[in-house]
C-alpha cells in the first residue's frame, strides 16, 4: 500500500497543481511559460554536456515538481545495475546544478532518470522502450538523493 502511494505522488502533485492553477491561486502567469520552456531547452543542453552525451540522446520534460530526464543509450540500457545508477547520478549532478542556479525551477522536488533503450529493426531504429527509471528526491538539505521504493 505505501509503494502504491508513492508511485501515484508525481500524479497526485500534478493533479494538485492543475487545480490550483485553475482556481487562479497558481501564481504561475501565461507569460512565464515561454521561460519555462527555454530554462528546459537550456537545462537539456547542459545535462548532455555535463554527463557526456550528444543533446540528441538527453530529452527533458517537467512538471512544477517532478522532472523527467530520458537518456537514449542502448550500451547503458544492458549495462548493470551499479553502471546505470552511476550514470543516473551525473546526470542528476548535471540538473541539480543546473536547478540551483535557476529560481523558477526551485518548486522541483523529484528527478526521475529514465534510461531508454533503442530497439533496433533491420539496421535502424523503429521504436524505443524504457529499460530503467531511476528517481531521486530533493532532501532537507535541498540535494537530491536516490530513492529506493
Amino acid at each position: 500500500m505505501r509503494t502504491s502511494f508513492f508511485r501515484r505522488l508525481p500524479t497526485l502533485l500534478l493533479l494538485t497543481t492543475m487545480v490550483t492553477a485553475c482556481s487562479g491561486g497558481g501564481g504561475t502567469s501565461s507569460g512565464s511559460v515561454p521561460q519555462w520552456g527555454q530554462a528546459l531547452e537550456q537545462m537539456t543542453s547542459v545535462v548532455a554536456e555535463g554527463a557526456g552525451y550528444s543533446r540528441k540522446a538527453i530529452d527533458v520534460t517537467a512538471s512544477p515538481f517532478h522532472v523527467r530526464i530520458s537518456v537514449v543509450d542502448a550500451k547503458l540500457a544492458q549495462a548493470d545495475q551499479l553502471t546505470r545508477e552511476n550514470s543516473a547520478n551525473a546526470i542528476v549532478s548535471a540538473a541539480e546544478g543546473y536547478l540551483a542556479q535557476h529560481g523558477q525551477l526551485a518548486s522541483i522536488q523529484v528527478i526521475s532518470v529514465a534510461i531508454v533503450h533503442p530497439a533496433q529493426a533491420d539496421g535502424t531504429v523503429a521504436e524505443t522502450h524504457t529499460e530503467d527509471v531511476l528517481e531521486f528526491r530533493k532532501g532537507p538539505n535541498q540535494r537530491f538523493a536516490h530513492h529506493i521504493t
